[in-house]
């Protein structure tokens, strides 16, 4: 069935976190930034998509919507998705490749896909074609920076107990010495068998990075995720030759060709890309074909966008698992989706499923 876009609508909110105010060692954060694109097209289906942002200036990418976009996007059959994507591409020249045109650009995206799904009533990881019915889950919410030492550590704790067999912890202290201790108290708490992962937020220069990610090898650390500036490709080169902890990448690259870069240069061993950086679910599956040829583990970046990565992870059998953030976040979606002894539910209703609720649309609407 050919069908028309007929309309296109944006709402822009900011959620408050019902948690403390959380950081790393670039930010701080205590609301989210959500960007809702609705397609409607002429036989009656609705699509959703989303983006969003931790700090203020979302309204950028709505701008590029409402008057780059939409005009592009009426009239035209939603079905030439990878087309219209282009075409939105292309319209930036003067504007910007990436940034706010391409956070506009992946949330028309997922409206698309989401129309694609509905339209033969199934979830996106259903209709991708799934590997697994149940994702594992790893945590990122006990790890923030500005966690005393002891609360970290009771954190983390907590954490276990609830199922989760890996967590992530934030570094980039002034002093990295405080890094390695908040990172062995961790691992004394934890015992021998839970994965420990780190993330230094980019902070790091080469040499703290030889130095101080050396040590992390003496507490079987899983990983070492954004250790400095992610343009610096051959910085992370040297250090992949220099230490033996493995290096992560992806949350802040926002094209498939950067991927391309760091697996050419063997300066990743784990790639993390995230459909919301990129220009949506299509591009995230050619990252994910990409480090299957590297024969290089894909797990997804995700702070709000869970229900979205769940299901790509799904359907890649690459995937190990995916980051749990932001969890007082998940009730702003219609039919959420949740960690039950250390694994994702995943959603069964038709569509990609970054519908936000009604209620939370009106209570935090911006703008």
């Amino acid at each position: 069935m050919t069908q028309k876009i007929t309309r296109v609508e944006t709402s822009l909110l900011r959620v408050p976190l019902d948690q403390r105010t959380i950081t790393d060692s670039q930010s701080t954060v205590s609301a989210v930034e959500f960007l809702q694109v609705t397609l409607t097209t002429d036989a009656g289906l609705v699509g959703r998509g989303m983006n969003w942002s931790y700090t203020p200036g979302l309204r950028a990418a709505q701008v590029m919507v409402t008057e780059n976009y939409e005009p592009l996007l009426v009239g035209q059959d939603p079905a030439m998705r990878k087309e219209l994507v282009r075409r939105m591409f292309f319209s930036n020249h003067f504007v910007g490749r990436v940034g706010a045109s391409r956070v506009g650009i992946a949330a028309v995206e997922f409206a698309l896909w989401d129309i694609a799904c509905k339209a033969v009533e199934l979830p996106l990881w259903r209709y991708l074609g799934p590997c697994r019915d149940k994702v594992k889950a790893y945590s990122t919410d006990g790890g923030w920076l500005s966690w005393s030492q002891a609360e970290l550590v009771k954190d983390v704790q907590r954490l276990v107990a609830r199922g989760f067999d890996a967590v992530k912890i934030k570094l980039g202290r002034p002093d990295p010495r405080e890094d390695i201790e908040r990172v062995a108290a961790v691992r004394h708490a934890v015992g021998p068998k839970v994965r420990v992962m780190t993330d230094v937020n980019c902070a790091w220069t080469l040499s703290t990075a030889r130095q101080w990610g050396a040590r992390l090898d003496e507490h079987d650390v899983a990983w070492l995720e954004e250790p400095m500036m992610p343009e610096d490709i051959k910085a992370h080169a040297e250090l992949a030759r220099a230490i033996r902890v493995p290096i992560a990448v992806g949350e802040t690259l926002f094209t498939k060709y950067s991927f391309r870069d760091y697996l050419e240069a063997g300066a990743a061993s784990i790639v993390q890309p995230d459909a919301t950086k990129l220009l949506g679910i299509d591009e995230w599956l050619e990252v994910a074909a990409l480090a299957s040829a590297y024969n290089v583990p894909v797990i997804p970046h995700t702070n709000v966008q869970q229900k979205l990565h769940v299901q790509l992870a799904a359907a890649t059998p690459g995937c190990v698992f995916v980051e749990n953030c932001y969890e007082s976040l998940n009730e702003i979606w219609e039919e959420p989706v949740y960690v039950k002894d250390g694994f994702y539910t995943l959603p069964e209703q038709p569509g990609v499923g970054l519908e936000i609720k009604r209620s939370v649309l009106e209570k935090h609407r911006i703008g």
